[in-house]
């Protein structure tokens, strides 16, 4: 992946993934489904998770607090193609 984004070890994956079940309420459209992080952004909180069930990655921008709303925390879901000209795109940016 180009910068912004670097991939991540598996230490960092569990922070990630336990972080995601604190903050997604039982209306998230995540909630309940095996989210692996494998991707960050340097300059913000979002991350990219690999969501074996739907067979889809999730871009999710991480708020280190509770949301009791389904709209947060913020995720777009994307199939491989779709996630790598997302992440090329926020990198001609960088």
């Amino acid at each position: 992946m180009d910068e912004p984004w670097w991939l991540i070890d598996s230490k960092m994956s569990a922070t990630l993934d336990e972080e995601l079940k604190k903050e997604i309420s039982p209306d998230h459209i995540l909630f309940g489904l095996k989210a692996e992080a494998v991707a960050r952004r340097e300059d913000n909180d979002d991350v990219v998770y690999w969501i074996s069930e739907i067979q889809k990655y999730a871009v999710v921008h991480l708020t280190y607090s509770k949301e009791a709303s389904n709209e947060f925390p913020l995720t777009n879901l994307f199939t491989l193609s779709e996630l790598k000209k997302h992440c090329k795109n926020v990198s001609k940016f960088y």
